[in-house]
């Protein structure tokens, strides 16, 4: 939990960050903006095949610590060189938005399934908080210009780095309870329940949810 929080934290710091300082890189800031939106298109869809190909951990540890990397190397250019500095931006911005994206996919799987929901709405609320703190990173850049780039690009390494430490979930079943999820990330057994059997006996539908569900408090 604390993880995946630190995770949507650095995903939107990094994502809205380099979105506000479009104007920074030294091109036209229109054309900067065009590229910044037509580049999310790729960063989506690639990021389908990223998941299916690496897993959702390698995926995500990948995309948080290249977009940290394009964000600390952008310090190292000098400002005479603005398409250098823009074609880092957008690669950061491609690596962030892919990140963004995988985070739904892995954190939805990585909860189970009795407070997914919650979960979901708790790593939201961390993002949520970056989005008011942004700006505030932004104005630390009056004090050193670097400032600002070094925060977006050493977080996400940070948190790339702790998602090694979370289970890999491809090709894995969705965890029902906070039992299952303790168990590991082993496939559920096919072997029916105690409760499923009786119900097959008495003629009911059963199924790994029906049972589930009946004993669910709302």
């Amino acid at each position: 939990m604390l993880i995946l929080s630190y995770v949507w934290f650095v995903d939107s710091l990094g994502y809205f960050g380099l979105s506000l300082q479009v104007g920074d890189f030294g091109l036209d800031i229109y054309l900067t903006q065009l590229i910044f939106g037509a580049v999310e298109v790729p960063a989506r869809y690639s990021s389908i095949f990223m998941i299916q190909w690496l897993g959702r951990k390698w995926s995500q540890l990948g995309t948080l610590v290249l977009g940290g990397l394009m964000c600390i190397a952008i310090i190292f250019v000098p400002a005479d060189l603005p398409m250098v500095v823009t074609v880092l931006a957008v690669v950061g911005k491609f690596a962030t938005a892919a990140s963004f994206t995988i985070s739904y996919v892995y954190s939805a799987k990585l909860f189970p399934t009795i407070i997914r929901q919650t979960g979901m709405g708790l790593v939201g609320l961390f993002s949520r908080i970056r989005g008011i703190i942004t700006p505030l990173v932004i104005l630390l850049g009056e004090y050193q210009v670097a400032l600002p780039m070094l925060i977006y690009g050493s977080f996400p390494i940070g948190a790339g780095l702790l998602c090694a430490l979370l289970p890999e979930t491809r090709g894995q079943t969705l965890k029902d309870t906070i039992k299952d999820l303790e168990q590991g990330p082993h496939p559920r057994s096919l072997k029916l329940a105690p409760s499923e059997k009786v119900a097959e006996a008495l003629g009911r539908p059963s199924g790994p949810g029906l049972d589930f569900v009946s004993s669910t408090y709302f």
